[in-house]
């Protein structure tokens, strides 16, 4: 494998950017994930929990201390102006985390993913990454996907709407996943990405 490099991988909502990510950590890849970073900062103790309940208070709290993710998702994805101040409060610490990440990943020769959904939303994408990957599947796909995590068609098309179009991000990025078939077929996908950002040599 090839040394110190990181690659983003971005997408949009419920088209696969976890899975993917499981098949390359697998193959040998640290993993950062910016959802589980903001995830962690308002969690029980986070760094983020105070400002968020006072922004948006206090029975926003979860019974564990930490800020009841539900109850703020219905907030934020059904008006734009209290997601900007969620992101505000929380998008500077997520992007200080993950810099520092790559940083330990470079210094330290190993090989790693950061997966950020928000990539060209919150202007990563000029930190230097080796490769962007955009993964990317059909409405459709999508919208069954986010049927089956228990959203209604309104609440899926807001998460969805809260995203650049995923055909911005894949033209913006250097490689593209398509996933919109079996789990074997885009594992093949991630196997040929693999090979070619990964692994030293032609090994395709």
């Amino acid at each position: 494998m090839k040394k110190g490099v990181c690659i983003a991988l971005t997408g949009g909502i419920a088209c696969g950017k976890s899975t993917v990510a499981a098949f390359w950590q697998r193959w040998g890849a640290q993993v950062a994930d910016a959802d589980v970073l903001a995830h962690e900062l308002i969690a029980p103790h986070g760094a983020c929990v105070d400002a968020v309940l006072k922004e948006f208070g206090a029975q926003m709290q979860a019974a564990d201390g930490g800020v009841d993710r539900a109850k703020l998702a219905a907030v934020v994805f059904a008006d734009a102006a209290a997601r900007q101040r969620l992101e505000a409060l929380l998008h500077p610490e997520v992007i200080r985390r993950m810099r520092a990440w790559v940083e330990e990943v470079r210094r330290d020769g190993l090989c790693g993913v950061g997966v950020v959904p928000l990539l060209f939303e919150v202007g990563l994408e000029k930190d230097g990454w080796d490769a962007i990957v955009c993964v990317t599947s059909s409405e459709a796909a999508v919208l069954a996907r986010l049927a089956q995590r228990g959203l209604t068609p309104a609440e899926a098309q807001a998460r969805i709407a809260s995203q650049w179009p995923v055909s911005e991000k894949a033209a913006r990025s250097d490689r593209v996943i398509e996933n919109n078939g079996s789990l074997a077929e885009l594992e093949t996908a991630c196997r040929t990405v693999w090979n070619d950002l990964f692994e030293e040599g032609d090994t395709k």
